[in-house]
């Protein structure tokens, strides 16, 4: 892998996935010699539990209401950075005894959109689990905001589905010739993600097979340029249903696709082909815009 002056950063939350989250970051960190950083960001909601059913409220009360919640919020903001920084500490002791010595633990006011966005400038890749907190114990749907925090920055970002943490060894590029497969593509050239041992499928699925080759043909030429050794797979049919078909055949444990081609009216109207396919395959994603 290449050496990046950025960081890995791993954005944690005290989730089930987390501490496989951490694992692949020290993973990640390690082939690319990056430094590792561990986001944990706090983002308020809070709800007063004394609610008041008045139907007017007097300035004296009003001002009363207002004590209570400021005193109520500096008491959340007190327990939920406190959580943060046992998770955060947890993050950056699990490093340590696996031999990283370049890392940071930082501690965020805010979404997690937002706070990629502002951090982006420092980051080569983010590490996010696919269900945060609020899904822990439902084992399908995706976390809140992760299409935000994928739509946030134009880093590639490698979400994590898999319960237990093992070393990717099969990864799967999903290859259609759009413009963000296109990076993705120079981003696999580059060796950034691949090492040595990692067993390179690329795979096209297009409704006209003649097609399908011709991108397969476009890819390798790309990717022999990076010495990247590959196996390739020209298919015709139902997109999804012919990628999902292929990693369960071949044992794929990582697949990697340009992500969100279109914009956020289009998905809304046609659904996301990234979130069908996030949604529908078992495997762990590297995502690239």
């Amino acid at each position: 892998m290449t050496t990046s002056t950025k960081c890995l950063l791993a954005c944690i939350d005290g989730s089930d996935l987390s501490n496989v989250v951490i694992e692949h970051a020290i993973w990640l960190a390690k082939n690319s010699q990056s430094p590792v950083k561990f986001l944990h960001t706090i983002e308020h909601s809070h709800r007063t539990e004394n609610a008041h059913h008045e139907g007017t409220i007097t300035p004296n009360m009003k001002e009363h209401l207002l004590d209570e919640l400021s005193d109520e919020e500096r008491s959340e903001s007190k327990q939920l950075i406190a959580e943060g920084k046992v998770i955060l500490n947890n993050a950056q002791k699990m490093a340590e005894q696996a031999g990283l010595t370049d890392i940071i633990a930082k501690q965020r006011h805010g979404t997690l959109p937002e706070t990629l966005a502002d951090l982006e400038d420092e980051i080569a890749m983010v590490v996010l689990g696919s269900k945060g907190e609020d899904h822990d114990g439902n084992r399908k749907g995706l976390g809140s905001q992760l299409e935000g925090a994928i739509r946030a920055i134009h880093s590639p970002v490698f979400i994590v589905k898999s319960t237990a943490f093992s070393e990717p060894k099969k990864l799967m590029f999903a290859y259609n010739g759009s413009p963000t497969s296109k990076i993705a593509l120079e981003f696999i050239k580059r060796g950034t993600f691949c090492t040595q041992s990692l067993e390179v499928h690329v795979v096209s699925v297009q409704k006209n097979l003649a097609d399908a080759e011709q991108l397969i043909e476009e890819a390798k030429a790309v990717l022999a340029e990076g010495n990247i050794n590959i196996t390739t797979k020209a298919l015709t049919g139902d997109t999804i249903d012919e990628l999902t078909a292929y990693q369960q055949q071949n044992n794929i444990d990582t697949t990697a696709m340009g992500a969100f081609s279109h914009g956020k009216v289009h998905g809304l109207i046609f659904g996301s082909f990234t979130t069908r396919m996030l949604l529908e395959c078992s495997t762990n994603f590297l995502l690239i815009r």
